[in-house]
């Protein structure tokens, strides 16, 4: 039997054909070799199946069959992963350039065995290719806000394997939060490291970026953070909710496009950039 890899990239995808090549091929492209890719792929109807077949090249593992959810996925997923750091990706995700894991394989070859979280730099991409957003910061200013509200930027993030043996898997009673909690049960009281390279881009218009999913995202995340102890601001949090429940009430008498357009309005005029009404793509 081959030895184990160092790094093991679960995708999840479901009817993600448009998307999915994208982000194998950015596995492919990688100069960093000691890696291998598992996909688990959630009964796709689309060509998902086909792109799986024809991309043995990099993808070591993968099964399609239904599915609870992404975190129902990427449990499987952990089945199959053999490397001793392990990280997800969704379809819509991708490796930024290629030197991305490379870039990472200091931190994770030298991480104290009580190092168990590394993570690094994201940027979140709108449908006309501009960054929409950029996610990522030192451990030592990103950890009160992680304790309080805010994840680490997830794809691309690299969990140690002892992490799952210490804390167990995903919670599939969640839909958007559950790579949040699982943190949490890591991070609450201890520490993560922090790579300061850019590593990984995802599609901005995702359930955990749209604002028609702000609610339920929200209800989660304080959900997480009751589970271990922990609260949001009270103040930001109580903003928050207000404007998660006006957009809902936006969204249900005016429909989604202009819910969006006025969402956006409501940031230019805050003096924030425009990012929700923009050409949008198929369903994440």
């Amino acid at each position: 039997m081959a030895a184990a890899p160092l790094i093991s990239i679960v995708v999840a995808t479901r009817n993600a054909a448009a998307r999915l090549p994208r982000c194998l091929d950015s596995i492919r492209r990688q100069t960093f070799r000691d890696v291998e890719v598992v996909v688990m792929d959630g009964a796709s109807t689309d060509a998902t199946v086909a792109i799986l077949e024809a991309a043995r090249d990099v993808v070591s593992a993968w099964r399609s069959e239904p599915d609870r959810g992404i975190y129902s996925a990427w449990n499987r997923g952990l089945d199959a992963a053999r490397g001793e750091w392990i990280c997800f990706l969704g379809a819509d995700d991708w490796l930024w350039d290629e030197h991305a894991l490379e870039q990472l394989v200091p931190a994770l070859r030298s991480a104290p065995p009580r190092a168990r979280v590394v993570y690094s730099r994201l940027r979140q991409i709108d449908a006309r290719g501009r960054v929409a957003e950029e996610l990522g910061e030192p451990w030592e200013r990103a950890k009160a806000r992680f304790r309080s509200y805010a994840c680490l930027p997830q794809p691309g993030l690299m969990h140690r394997r002892s992490l799952f043996e210490a804390h167990g898997r995903f919670d599939e009673s969640f839909q958007l939060a559950g790579d949040y909690e699982l943190l949490l049960r890591e991070l609450k009281s201890g520490d993560a490291l922090y790579v300061p390279a850019l590593t990984v881009g995802m599609d901005f218009g995702g359930k955990t970026t749209s604002p028609a999913h702000f609610l339920q995202l929200q209800r989660e995340v304080a959900r997480a953070l009751a589970m271990h102890g922990l609260a949001p601001p009270r103040l930001r949090w109580a903003w928050w909710t207000l404007s998660a429940w006006l957009y809902r009430g936006l969204h249900a008498l005016v429909g989604d496009r202009a819910a969006r357009k006025l969402a956006d309005l409501y940031r230019v005029l805050t003096l924030r950039d425009a990012r929700y009404s923009g050409p949008r793509e198929g369903p994440h």
